[in-house]
């Protein structure tokens, strides 16, 4: 006679959801045709790291992905390999950490599981893992940092606190927005800090502390990634004045004319939606000379976020809310400021946004809907069951399209969710 089945251990759990992510993010890599995206990053990086030049693409966000990627395109040449390595690398990252993140604040293996299986599977974030561009970054760092921040809380290592002001600045030095979510954890980690110091004198080393850690530290990571720059001989006061015109331009941004849809629907709304309407971006590529393994209709990556977890984010962040006023419940309220501190500020933001952008969000919305799945799943098992095994079905289906890859039960779900004029070549403009 046996005894009750044990749990995994944390550690095989975190193992099985890297080996799940990193499987998906690199089957069939090699043979997806490259996208204009990809090919702008590369020259980008090139132009930056060796001439201090941040163009051809986005020139108002930091440069953290030119010197990453022009080391990659230098190991690895200029292949899908040298364009996407960190892409692969930080989006496959990103699932355990979600994972060990919601382990650290709720205590449940179940939750943590879930949340990294949902942010390993989601098609957005998978799609945009196999791309060049830095989004999926974010969906990494600042989780990385707040796991530090928690660690220098439970242990009151300094070398916790250094440790995240560190990934802060990789970071920050991937999109301004990364400071939000991290800086929310700070304000607790630090409120916590200076309640448990007795005295006057400790209570200024603590700050004098977090302001090295957190400011001086990122800071300083920051200015380093712009060494190309100042090797052009420019000071810190042009710099100043570049980044007041990066800041004009990621205010007022909406996409480059003629290159995407009319009107961008779906692909660039207002990021209240997000968690209101099924969100989907559509990448596609004509077919050209001198770009091999693109098919003769051209080639179509859709994107469609998994709408059955997407959807939850908000009603299970209310939750988590409640429970924190009703029952100080400390592990929902950490999910429920989190989720918060990283969609507000896209959210409140009178311009649309691109839909790519929710990548930084998606691994604090998956926290509390996961949460939210254990906790209900005590009590009503079999409607949670039947949620998880939908939302894997639908994530399933939309996963191979966001890979390039075409199955016909996929395209169809990908063809009820998404706008036509997405999906038809005539209404894309010239890559």
């Amino acid at each position: 006679m046996t005894g009750p089945r044990q749990p995994p251990p944390p550690w095989a759990v975190w193992l099985a959801l890297g080996a799940l992510a990193l499987a998906l993010r690199v089957a069939a890599l090699g043979s997806q045709p490259l996208l204009g995206d990809d090919l702008s990053v590369g020259r980008t990086a090139l132009n930056f790291a060796e001439l201090g030049w941040p163009e051809p693409t986005m020139w108002n966000h930091p440069r953290l992905r030119d010197l990453l990627v022009h080391a990659s395109l230098e190991l690895l040449g200029d292949g899908p390999w040298g364009l996407k390595l960190w892409s692969v690398l930080l989006g496959t990252l990103a699932v355990p950490a979600t994972a060990l993140l919601v382990r650290a604040l709720t205590g449940s293996l179940a939750a943590a599981a879930l949340a990294g299986l949902l942010v390993a599977t989601d098609p957005l974030h998978l799609d945009f893992s196999r791309q060049a561009i830095n989004d999926v970054y974010l969906s990494f760092l600042p989780v990385a940092s707040i796991l530090a921040l928690l660690r220098y809380r439970a242990r009151r290592a300094p070398g916790w606190l250094a440790l995240a002001g560190l990934v802060l600045g990789l970071a920050v030095a991937t999109k301004w927005s990364a400071a939000f979510p991290v800086g929310a954890a700070a304000a607790v980690v630090l409120a916590g800090s200076l309640r448990a110091e007795a005295s006057r004198r400790g209570r200024a080393a603590e700050l004098c502390l977090f302001g090295a850690a957190l400011v001086a530290l990122p800071g300083a990571v920051y200015l380093l990634t712009y060494w190309p720059w100042f090797g052009r001989g420019h000071d810190l006061a042009e710099l100043l004045r570049f980044h007041l015109a990066m800041a004009r331009e990621t205010a007022t941004h909406t996409g480059y004319a003629g290159t995407k849809l009319p009107g961008y629907p779906g692909e660039v709304v207002g990021a209240w939606r997000w968690f209101l309407q099924p969100i989907w971006y559509v990448d596609y590529i004509q077919p050209m000379a001198g770009r091999p393994g693109i098919p003769e209709g051209g080639f179509f990556l859709p994107a469609v976020a998994n709408p059955l977890a997407w959807l939850a984010a908000l009603p299970a962040t209310a939750w988590a809310g409640w429970r924190w006023l009703r029952a100080r419940d400390p592990g929902a309220g950490w999910l429920a400021l989190l989720f918060l501190a990283a969609w507000l500020p896209f959210a409140l933001v009178p311009r649309p946004i691109w839909t790519n952008s929710a990548l930084a969000v998606v691994p604090f919305a998956m926290a509390p809907v996961a949460w939210a799945a254990a906790r209900l799943h005590q009590r009503f098992p079999l409607p949670v069951r039947a949620w998880g095994a939908a939302a894997l079905l639908v994530a399933a289906l939309l996963c191979p399209p966001a890979m390039g890859l075409s199955l016909a039960p996929s395209d169809g779900l990908v063809r009820a969710l998404v706008a036509p004029a997405a999906l038809d070549p005539a209404s894309h403009g010239d890559p």
